[in-house]
């Protein structure tokens, strides 16, 4: 089954269809969620709650061939609605602490992470992606993790390509400071 037939085949009702959408997005969705949040509850939480309300909406959609980018555009909402609650920053912010490295991360011969793990790696990027001003983090998520053209995260985000190349510019100068003893 392709995308399109599995939309217009959800949208006039059909759950196996929308299981197919499911099992196709579910990871992307995941992935853009726990990038934004760095917890995996949250994560789970807001792919199940976006894909319910993708299949509550799915008449509103118009075009079967945005469905990634709808869904895409479902997710950002609910996580930036969740981001504006005082106790989702709490967490936010009790999970950055818990998954701190040390701040020593050179080797004896001065060379930075050179016994760092990849692992390693990936959670100080991933709470470097956590202290980025929101604007550029879902920027960063939408187009460098998740593929998607300045066009389609225009779209997602609600504004201009041009202020997603700003933001994308912007995020990539704030990564590059605050990784620089990467490189």
């Amino acid at each position: 089954m392709d995308e399109c037939t599995a939309v217009e085949a959800s949208q006039a009702g059909d759950r196996i269809a929308f299981g197919f959408l499911i099992d196709r997005y579910y990871r992307s969705v995941y992935r853009l969620a726990y990038q934004y949040t760095g917890d995996h509850h949250c994560a789970d939480d807001v792919c199940q709650e976006t894909f319910l309300r993708a299949f509550d909406g799915m008449k509103n959609l118009r075009d079967a061939k945005r469905f990634r980018g709808w869904v895409f555009m479902i997710a950002t909402n609910l996580l930036r609605k969740r981001a504006k609650d005082s106790e989702s920053r709490k967490r936010f912010a009790t999970k950055i602490n818990a998954n701190s490295l040390a701040t020593s991360t050179e080797g004896d011969d001065g060379q930075p992470f050179k016994l760092v793990s990849g692992k390693e790696r990936a959670m100080i990027i991933q709470r470097h992606l956590l202290e980025m001003p929101e604007h550029m983090r879902l920027v960063t998520i939408l187009i460098l993790m998740e593929g998607l053209s300045q066009k389609d995260a225009a779209g997602i985000l609600n504004c201009s390509e041009s202020s997603v190349s700003r933001h994308l510019e912007a995020a990539r100068n704030w990564l590059r400071a605050k990784l620089q003893h990467l490189i």
